[in-house]
């Protein structure tokens, strides 16, 4: 971050929240306050006092467990390849695999000739090619979270998607959300 663009910012806030304050004393001077213009002040000041968050480095996700340095990016599609829901997970990793082809750009991945794609382009994630690893969950909830620890830990996964029920689900947001990676459930349900 540029020093000089910080003081700045926190000069710009400070003649802001002295604003907000010398309204509120203004404002709550008179004898008809309601609790709408309450609700409006607080609001306002509850905005200047979190803007500054915007502004540092953690807020916008820039450090990050596994934050990829090289060249590719590591997905981990945690799906059942074997038990009770393996025909489900071959189709989700089919689709998973198809999805980072789009995301690199490589051939047609299978779409329709008429595809084209506004938001996907081609070039990875950031730049940076997209790669995958693939774990078995079993459709339990203990092997799909030793299955994702593997991923995040061994192979440096920034994102597990998958699940089968949600057992597993919940096994392994539980396991995410302490390490710090995003997880996105992709089919799960109850029975």
């Amino acid at each position: 971050s540029d020093p000089v663009l910080v003081k700045g910012i926190v000069r710009y806030l400070k003649l802001k929240i002295c604003s907000i304050h010398q309204y509120l004393g203004e404002h709550y001077m008179r004898k008809n306050t309601t609790r709408r213009d309450f609700l409006k002040t607080s609001a306002i000041f509850g905005a200047g006092l979190s803007a500054p968050m915007i502004f540092s480095r953690t807020a916008a996700g820039a450090n990050y467990t596994n934050e990829p340095t090289g060249n590719t990016v590591t997905l981990g599609f945690n799906v059942p390849q074997t038990g009770a829901y393996a025909d489900e997970g071959a189709d989700e990793l089919r689709a998973y695999e198809l999805a980072v082809q789009h995301i690199n750009g490589e051939g047609d991945g299978g779409m329709l000739k008429t595809f084209s794609s506004k938001a996907l382009q081609g070039n990875g994630i950031n730049g940076k090619k997209a790669v995958f690893v693939t774990g078995d969950t079993q459709t339990k909830s203990d092997a799909a979270r030793a299955s994702a620890k593997r991923m995040i830990e061994k192979d440096g996964a920034i994102m597990i998607t998958g699940g089968s029920s949600s057992g597993v689900a919940i096994a392994v947001q539980g396991l995410c959300q302490e390490a710090g990676v995003i997880f996105m459930a992709g089919l799960t349900h109850s029975n």
